[in-house]
């Protein structure tokens, strides 16, 4: 039988695996299915519709499954999900979908960890082993790809897409797509993300065509010139991945940020290009 404190308030509606554990003043409110081997801290709130998976650490002090900060919402059928071994840190806030029906979740993958503070909007979705650092912002339809590193006070736009592998600054304030692979300064393309790829298991030969992708986009001028250049490329599977994210995207993409510098007429320190070279 689930261990829950006596001063835990846990809805009847809830269904806790044997081994869930609900810690001191939380709430477990509304259809809240919880997998084995999850742990609930201190002064949680978890609303329903949710489901979270096995062997989660929420809290303590998480707001987890509460109604999206949207005016037409109307409450009913909307789910939040997440996966199994997901961490999330004290006052981090995850809110359930717009639209009913699980099938469209808001959604956080397996082995994610979300830092301190921060915020997952309404309709987003997180693929397995992405980490957001403290105080993070993502605002609403947001998509992140596997594996990405969101860092520490960034904010992302609504309905943009972050690729797999990306790694972005600190303290960024993001409004485009971001493609895989990429490392995000500056609000722009600083280059790849060449540890992350390393640590991920890619090919020597997959991680030279990333960097020579990335190459292209941050020496030439012009998005279009530069995709033509990238199809030249030997074939990869990544970089493929690349040109179809591009080819796909809606918002339009985050430019190279030596191009967006060089464009700003000399309004931008030169210590600020110089770490952009």
């Amino acid at each position: 039988m689930a261990q829950i404190h006596p001063t835990a308030i846990v809805d009847p509606a809830a269904e806790l695996a044997s081994d869930v554990i609900v810690g001191a003043y939380s709430i477990i409110k509304g259809h809240v299915i919880i997998d084995s081997g999850s742990v609930i801290h201190e002064h949680c709130h978890v609303h329903g519709p949710s489901v979270i998976g096995k062997n989660c650490q929420i809290g303590p002090a998480a707001y987890v499954g509460l109604a999206p900060q949207h005016l037409k919402f109307d409450g009913k059928g909307c789910y939040m999900v997440l996966g199994d071994h997901v961490i999330v840190r004290e006052t981090t806030t995850i809110h359930r979908a717009t639209h009913p029906g699980i099938e469209h979740a808001t959604r956080v993958g397996n082995h994610c960890m979300l830092m301190a503070g921060a915020h997952v909007g309404h309709d987003c979705v997180l693929s397995d082993h992405v980490i957001v650092a403290n105080a993070v912002l993502i605002g609403g339809h947001v998509s992140v790809g596997e594996r990405a590193f969101l860092g520490g006070g960034s904010t992302f736009h609504q309905f943009i897409r972050i690729g797999r592998l990306v790694i972005v600054s600190g303290n960024e304030a993001i409004s485009h797509d971001i493609p895989p692979f990429a490392a995000v300064r500056y609000r722009g393309l600083k280059g790849y993300n060449a540890i992350g790829c390393r640590r991920a298991g890619m090919s020597l030969a997959a991680i030279y065509a990333v960097r020579h992708a990335f190459h292209i986009l941050h020496t030439t001028r012009n998005v279009r010139t530069a995709l033509q250049a990238i199809r030249q490329l030997a074939a990869q599977p990544e970089v493929d991945e690349i040109m179809e994210f591009y080819e796909s995207s809606k918002r339009g993409t985050v430019p190279s940020v030596k191009q967006r510098l060089n464009n700003t007429n000399g309004m931008i320190s030169e210590q600020v290009l110089a770490a952009a070279d």
